[in-house]
C-alpha cells in the first residue's frame, strides 16, 4: 500500500514538498522552497518551520528527498 504521503501531491504548476510535523507529513505545494516554508508554518501550532524538516519530490528517483540549503 502506497500512502499520500509517498506520492507527490502538488497542483500543476507547483513542486511538491512535505514537512514533517509533529504529529505525520504536511504535504505542501508551492513555488520554492521558501515558499513551502511559509506554506508549513501556516500549519504549525508551535515554533516556526525549519528547511531541516522539508522534503521535496524527486521525479527521477519517484522518491521525497532532502531540502539542499
Amino acid at each position: 500500500m502506497i500512502y499520500h504521503t509517498e506520492r507527490p501531491c502538488a497542483a500543476a504548476g507547483l513542486t511538491s514538498y512535505r514537512y514533517r510535523a509533529q504529529h505525520g507529513f504536511v504535504m505542501i505545494g508551492a513555488t520554492s522552497t521558501q515558499d513551502a516554508l511559509n506554506e508549513a508554518d501556516r500549519s504549525l501550532t508551535q515554533g516556526a518551520a525549519t528547511v531541516d524538516r522539508l522534503e521535496i519530490w524527486n521525479a527521477l528517483t519517484g522518491l521525497y528527498e532532502k531540502v539542499k540549503e
